[in-house]
């Protein structure tokens, strides 16, 4: 039998309002212990807003009262956030944004990591280092180029032209290849380059570089084409989604030991600075776990990247458990001050096995596998009757015949949900009858093609019946802390196919069996054709994964890992 714990649970912000995976990750992990009889009071901040003032800040705002109050039963002790003002959050960001830019452009090991990227990848132009997080306009993309900007030709031998397309605010000078550029306004240039160069060079020299008010970077050209031209007249256009950290996490592991291993030559005032500028800043809260009294047995302390889980680490007297959710192909996790702190817990509550094995435990983190909970339906899951079927699909304007592919995710490039877009494209082409179904808020405001049913944001009644109604789900994404859409996926007695590259989600996956593994978008137009063809196949992975997910990825499954792991550990007094 389980003794009875007292927990303090800290979060950096807590409400039903708040929707976040994250945050309903944190209420059901609660409400879970206070069911099974412990005790839990929660510590968060007044905090429900956040906007970004630049890539690496973000400035909260205050919508609750300070003060304890019971809500839905829980005890929830809010702490007042202390609001940084925008200016020194730009400045701040603006330092760690040229540290960052200038580290990466001095880094071997990046591209020795792409090197073994691009026999993979497929031929064609990819940004590489030197280039800004990408800007929306309308329904086209754009990207600022440092000073310094470099692009990938991969899988393309002999020469070729290297076409950009662009605009620069000030009178700018540009090299590439041999070439030199006098550019001003709106500008497209040509030039002739070696495609057995692989990387080509992008120097950018701006006499007055450029800054627009408010914004912390320093600007060269603002390109909304790129693309390369074989002597044969093939043309690969460039994906302006995506960049070297893109390319990276297709090296799997191979990236994240990369991370790590650049991680160690980032001196700990930048590791600070950026806890700093992520926040919540509450002066108050941290006092108040400095001198937390002896009624708990352990603090949780939950979420990166945010201050509290190293917050926690230097203050509070009590043992830490600590429950990061770390996309662990995500470089934006890979700060010093969060790992000293992990390594600091008594406890971390890996999300998955694959994390607690094969990431936590190399980096000297003590980790044992809990994972996130996810709600089974209520009573007995089957397929959705035909008639329910038919009238869902005619809602979405699905025809009787076409088999339905779903995917759950926020509609972002590092959800590589153009993957699923191509392969029902390829499929259609082949005269299969498939459509897409696309759930999720928009991140990135790319226009869809016709075969792509997007709804958006759904609630969750009709989520439920997307889940029930597809044949198929697929989650491409390349970087997850868990994969949560899976389980529900497999809650509903669906097969589920994940990208083999996201270490994580494809751990869940016992390949075959409960799912399937797929590196791009011609496999998986073929393993989707497989399942839709063949329903027998599709009905038996489902029905597996369903009782894997019901034995090992409820809520009360995690809950008790939990307690089973910390049972285990020494004694807390």
């Amino acid at each position: 039998m389980t003794r009875k714990y007292r927990f303090l649970f800290v979060a950096y912000r807590w409400g039903e309002d708040l929707t976040g995976g994250a945050e309903i990750h944190h209420r059901r992990l609660v409400q879970d212990l206070l069911e099974l009889g412990h005790d839990v009071e929660v510590w968060t901040t007044t905090g429900r807003g956040i906007e970004p003032v630049a890539h690496w800040a973000v400035q909260w705002h205050e919508g609750y009262e300070p003060g304890l109050c019971e809500e839905n039963g829980i005890r929830v002790r809010r702490f007042p956030l202390k609001r940084l003002p925008r200016q020194i959050l730009a400045l701040g960001s603006k330092a760690l944004q040229r540290r960052t830019e200038k580290r990466i452009q001095a880094d071997t090991g990046l591209q020795s990591i792409l090197e073994q990227t691009k026999q993979g990848l497929n031929p064609g132009v990819y940004l590489f280092d030197g280039w800004h997080h990408p800007e929306t306009t309308n329904e086209s993309v754009q990207r600022w180029s440092m000073q310094h900007a470099r692009i990938l030709v991969a899988g393309v031998s002999g020469d070729g032209v290297l076409c950009i397309r662009g605009s620069v605010p000030h009178e700018t000078f540009m090299t590439v290849g041999k070439e030199k550029f006098h550019l001003s306004g709106d500008f497209e240039i040509s030039t002739h380059v070696s495609g057995n160069s692989n990387i080509v060079e992008v120097p950018v020299f701006v006499r007055t570089p450029f800054r627009p008010a408010r914004d912390h970077r320093t600007l060269g050209i603002l390109a909304d084409r790129i693309l390369w031209r074989t002597a044969d007249n093939v043309e690969f256009e460039c994906d302006l989604w995506r960049d070297h950290r893109a390319l990276g996490r297709l090296a799997g592991r191979e990236w994240c030991r990369y991370l790590l291993d650049s991680m160690d030559s980032i001196e700990n005032r930048w590791s600070i600075l950026f806890d700093f500028l992520r926040g919540p800043r509450s002066s108050t809260l941290r006092k108040a776990l400095a001198k937390l009294p002896e009624d708990f047995d352990y603090v949780i302390a939950a979420n990166l990247p945010w201050s509290i889980i190293p917050m926690v680490a230097k203050h509070c007297p009590l043992p830490m458990l600590a429950m990061p959710l770390w996309h662990i192909e995500d470089d934006y996790y890979y700060w010093k001050d969060y790992v000293d702190a992990l390594r600091r817990a008594k406890l971390v509550m890996a999300n998955t096995p694959y994390a607690a094995e094969q990431f936590y435990t190399p980096m000297g983190v003590h980790a044992r596998f809990v994972g996130p909970g996810v709600l089974p339906p209520g009573g007995e899951v089957s397929n959705a009757r035909n008639e329910e079927r038919e009238i869902w699909k005619d809602s979405l304007g699905i025809t009787e015949d076409e088999a339905v592919v779903l995917c759950v995710c926020r509609k972002s490039p590092e959800k590589r949900y153009d993957l699923i877009v191509d392969a029902i494209g390829e499929l259609r082409k082949k005269g299969k009858h498939v459509r897409m179904v696309l759930i999720g808020p928009d991140g990135d405001r790319r226009p869809l093609p016709d075969h792509v049913i997007y709804p958006g944001r759904v609630n969750d009644e009709e989520l439920e019946a997307a889940y029930r109604n597809c044949d198929v789900f697929v989650l491409m994404s390349e970087t997850e802390s868990f994969g949560m859409v899976l389980a529900e996926a497999w809650m509903r007695g669906k097969p589920v196919i994940a990208n083999r590259a996201c270490g994580p989600a494809a751990s869940l996956i016992h390949e075959g069996e409960d799912g399937l593994l797929a590196s791009d978008s011609e496999e998986l137009a073929r393993l989707i054709a497989d399942l839709t063809d063949n329903p027998g196949r599709a009905h038996t992975m489902g029905k597996a994964g369903r009782e894997k997910a019901l034995r090992e990825y409820t809520q009360r499954a995690a809950t008790e890992r939990l307690l089973a792991a910390i049972d285990e550990l020494p004694a807390a007094r």
